[in-house]
């Protein structure tokens, strides 16, 4: 058995080879162009997606060093304003204080005085009683009866004594 070479075969092998380029033009070249466009695509929709991922990783680092900055800055400007109320804090109770002492010293001062008015007062009006005390006693007329002189020693005593 051997193999005949006739024209059949001749035409089979014809056959095939036009069968494998029509098939090559009709269906392998459309395919492996649409695999390649494919491919192209997604190369480019892959280096796209990285270039993005890039981008967002950059972004996203570059946010995060600004939220750290501006936490940073807001931190310091608390810490001054929580400095300067501090220091307006301290400086309004010295002033405060300072108020108030002169105060207390105006109302010592408006405490002696009234206290020196009130001795004075009291003075006279002792001098006065002692010289009806006098005229009564005497039987005299008050106006005959001259002045009486009635130390400061002796009015701050009957001061204490009311106390």
């Amino acid at each position: 058995m051997l193999l005949e070479f006739d024209g059949t075969f001749i035409f089979a092998l014809i056959s095939f080879i036009i069968f494998v380029l029509m098939m090559n033009i009709i269906l392998y070249k459309p395919i492996t162009k649409i695999m390649d466009e494919r491919q192209k695509f997604y190369d480019k929709n892959k280096n796209t997606a990285d270039l993005s991922k890039q981008r967002t990783d950059e972004v996203l680092k570059n946010k995060e060093a600004e939220i750290l900055s501006a936490k940073l800055e807001a931190s310091n400007i608390l810490q001054t304003v929580q400095n300067n109320a501090k220091v307006r804090r301290e400086e309004l109770l010295r002033i405060k204080k300072e108020e108030h002492k002169n105060k207390l010293i105006n109302l010592e001062k408006q405490l002696v005085s009234d206290n020196n008015n009130a001795k004075t007062i009291l003075k006279d009006q002792v001098s006065e009683y002692v010289k009806i005390a006098v005229s009564k006693v005497l039987d005299e007329d008050m106006n005959n009866i001259g002045s009486i002189n009635i130390d400061d020693s002796r009015i701050d005593s009957i001061l204490e004594a009311q106390k």
